[in-house]
């Protein structure tokens, strides 16, 4: 029992990060292509899933993140695209981090330490 919880929850966390992902690509400027032909869906199975990866065709440069599983969708973006996801990723985790540390703040000053057998939270 308690390994299907923990693959609910692994799962439920790593959807979370993809649906997390594909918002900031949308915000960034890539396009999300939904495959149109049995072709098109085979070669969007068959890509490295959930993971930005770059080709080059006739000299441009594009990223591509393949999500067959959930969304059943490939995103595209050029390099400004790309660059627009990265600064937007640095600024979610910044805020994230931001924020566990206030959490953090909020839940211990008022701690009782010695209940743990320690007297201060620098142990």
């Amino acid at each position: 029992m308690g390994s299907a919880w923990a693959m609910t929850a692994c799962s439920s966390i790593e959807r979370q990060e993809t649906e997390e992902t594909e918002k900031l690509l949308a915000a960034a400027g890539f396009k999300m292509k939904m495959p149109d032909s049995p072709t098109k869906l085979a070669q969007l199975q068959a890509m490295k899933q959930e993971k930005i990866l770059s080709r080059t065709k006739d000299g441009t440069i594009y990223f591509l993140y393949a999500d067959a599983k959930d969304c059943g969708c490939l995103y595209v973006g050029n390099q400004a695209n790309y660059d627009a996801y990265q600064k937007l990723s640095v600024q979610r985790e910044i805020a994230v981090a931001d924020q566990e540390a206030a959490l953090d703040a909020e839940a211990s000053p008022d701690m009782d330490w010695g209940a743990w057998g320690y007297g201060n939270p620098g142990w």
